[in-house]
């Protein structure tokens, strides 16, 4: 009985010394750095007793302060600590995001705004999730608006289905991406402005929103589009052509018939005096 009560109280003194220590380790700040998209700066410090505790810390950063570029303040991305290596944290960028306020600047009176959501994969196999904003130049009826979402779904998945993730929020900082959307639905109907105001890894198991058939339709669309102008501008290149032969054949005969006028008139000319003992 008295061992027992010994033993107990030897486990609660060696708690208690182990507590004590663990309070009187000092605690350091532990760097959080940037990917290598974005040259490795630090984006922030975490003050804790071992770096291992960086992991699966995330960090949201601005484009402004990373770029040192005013026109990006609008722009937050979300890092995620995937390794410590030399008691520094190593991320990767999980989340692009616009600001709340540079959203309400995009709407405008009498123009539609269009929202939506789906999941596409990205080359090195990355499902994430986009939410893009459409503005339109002016009110559309609901056909024309379910076209636009429709075929800017099919859009997103043709590009991102052949760029990786890196090289995707890349785009998305450039605002390359956008641009190239936007240009990609001008065909459906014209777009004030286009933007992506959230872009996030998948780490649920999902599938993919946007189906093989609706991106193999939107082909078989563009190719009858491009045959039907292709074969409009070739009947109007024809029609010019033979305008412009006949107009060529014209001018010919005029020519001819001047030229025939001015020999008539050097004969004439010429034999004044035949003419003169005919008349007599």
């Amino acid at each position: 009985m008295a061992d027992e009560v010994n033993n107990k109280q030897a486990a609660k003194n060696a708690a208690k010394s182990a507590a004590e220590i663990k309070k009187q380790k000092k605690k350091k700040w532990c760097p959080i750095m940037a990917p290598e998209l974005f040259g490795n700066r630090m984006i922030g410090e975490s003050l804790l007793d071992d770096a291992s505790q960086l992991m699966n810390k995330s960090i949201t950063a601005n484009m402004m302060q990373l770029t040192g570029d005013m026109k990006k303040q609008n722009m937050n991305i979300m890092f995620k600590v995937i390794d410590v290596k030399e008691g520094k944290g190593l991320t990767q960028a999980m989340r692009f995001e616009l600001s709340p306020s540079s959203i309400r600047r995009l709407a405008k009176r009498e123009k539609d705004k269009l929202t939506d959501s789906f999941v596409v994969k990205t080359e090195d196999g990355k499902l994430v999730r986009i939410k893009p904003i459409m503005i339109t130049n002016n009110l559309t009826k609901g056909s024309v608006s379910a076209a636009l979402i429709r075929t800017c779904r099919v859009i997103c998945k043709e590009f991102v289905n052949k760029m990786k993730f890196e090289q995707l929020i890349s785009d998305l900082i450039m605002y390359k991406f956008q641009k190239d959307v936007r240009d990609a639905l001008h065909r459906t109907y014209p777009l004030r402005s286009f933007d992506v105001r959230v872009l996030s890894l998948e780490t649920k198991k999902k599938k993919e929103t946007v189906e093989e058939e609706e991106l193999l339709k939107l082909k078989r669309q563009r190719e009858q589009e491009d045959a039907e102008k292709k074969e409009t501008e070739e009947a109007e290149q024809k029609s010019g052509d033979q305008s412009k032969e006949g107009t060529e054949y014209d001018n010919t005969e005029t020519s001819e018939a001047e030229e025939s006028e001015d020999v008539e008139e050097d004969t004439i000319d010429e034999n004044p005096g035949t003419q003169d003992q005919e008349e007599q």
